[in-house]
């Protein structure tokens, strides 16, 4: 090991370290045990480490149901780290590593970060005086549910994720996203809900709604089912805004500022929460993407594909495999495609496979 592990914090950073801890792997428990004797001044830190992250698994929703309760959480994270925080460490954050993430049970896997420790500290003390933020992130092939503290649904797509404040439902109700989400959204007229999504600023009442803004996208769209948004481009001066009405898909090209709403089926665009994707008239590209994210693969289309790549689809796809929809494709248009295994991580021995698209 060449980097040096001192404190609380650099063992909680450290994937290796949590894989040694969660999943018992010989080959890091060696490489640890070795450490930890030629360096035995870290015993100490290591062992706290060690306890926040096993206390960090029981906070586990073990219910079985994809909705996991906010509060709960942040609950048993207090208790966990006011349990075995001991002094305070060399770095002022913590976080639950990926590896932790990887090894959760539940249904969806949740991301929860408190950012800062004296930021922590504070929040233990005295909620309402400085703003903290908290994330939840859904990865690759996965979907959650949620519950925000003003009792506000939402449902998490892949690659998705959303910050909040502990501020939120008493002094303002502000959510910044990054991904697709579908909000019921509880009324209160007296603090509205923005939702902040690259660049865009939608402002809720009370309402149901959808929104899409991956960061690898030029556009947000957005889709209202029930009741009224107002949107508008952050750092416009003017003041203007944007009224949807039930019905409406309003597009927000981030390149020119200009929306483009239409009227249509606005179910097609809900289906993901009820694990169905339907694809209408979908480039091949954007199919693609959406793909890479639901089966978390990596997709790639070769250059030869140049003339294909705005060739339209239109299927859906609920419990099929991957190869399935990528046969469909190669039936629907002349494309074909290979398969291959590639490390993506020779340490750990971690393969993935990697889809390759071309033109026949």
């Amino acid at each position: 090991m060449q980097k040096q592990y001192i404190y609380i914090d650099d063992f909680l950073f450290s994937e290796n370290y949590n894989e040694y801890v969660l999943s018992g792997c010989i080959r890091q428990k060696k490489k640890w045990e070795a450490y930890l004797e030629k360096n035995p001044d870290t015993k100490y830190a290591a062992e706290q480490a060690r306890k926040i992250i096993l206390g960090l698994v029981t906070m586990k929703d073990r219910t079985l149901q994809k909705e996991i309760n906010e509060a709960k959480l942040h609950s048993q994270f207090e208790e966990t780290w006011e349990k075995y925080k001991g002094e305070k460490s060399k770095t002022v954050m913590l976080r639950v590593s990926k590896l932790f993430l990887r090894s959760s049970s539940v249904a969806a896997v949740l991301v929860f970060s408190v950012l800062f420790y004296s930021v922590l500290h504070n929040f233990i003390v005295n909620k309402n005086n400085s703003p903290e933020y908290f994330e939840v992130y859904v990865p690759s092939a996965k979907q959650s549910k949620l519950t925000l503290p003003d009792g506000t649904k939402v449902w998490v797509n892949s690659e998705t994720k959303i910050k909040y404040s502990n501020q939120y439902n008493s002094k303002e109700r502000t959510i910044y996203l990054t991904g697709e989400a579908y909000f019921e959204v509880s009324r209160n007229e007296d603090i509205p809900l923005h939702v902040i999504a690259n660049g865009a600023n939608i402002k809720v009442i009370g309402t149901k709604f959808n929104v899409k803004s991956y960061e690898d996208e030029e556009s947000v769209e957005m889709v209202l089912v029930e009741g009224k948004i107002e949107l508008s481009r952050i750092g416009d001066k003017s003041g203007q805004s944007i009224e949807l009405q039930p019905g409406d898909k309003a597009i927000l090209n981030l390149n020119t500022s200009k929306v483009v709403i239409s009227r249509e089926d606005v179910l097609d665009d809900l289906a993901w929460k009820d694990g169905k994707v339907i694809y209408r008239n979908e480039a091949l590209q954007e199919v693609c993407k959406s793909l890479s994210r639901r089966y978390n693969a990596e997709i790639t289309i070769s250059r030869d594909t140049e003339d294909l790549l705005t060739h339209p689809f239109t299927f859906t796809i609920e419990n099929e495999t991957l190869p399935l929809v990528l046969d469909y494709l190669c039936q629907a248009a002349p494309l074909m495609y290979k398969t291959e295994f590639i490390d993506v991580d020779g340490e750990k021995g971690i393969e993935k496979i990697r889809y390759t698209i071309s033109a026949r």
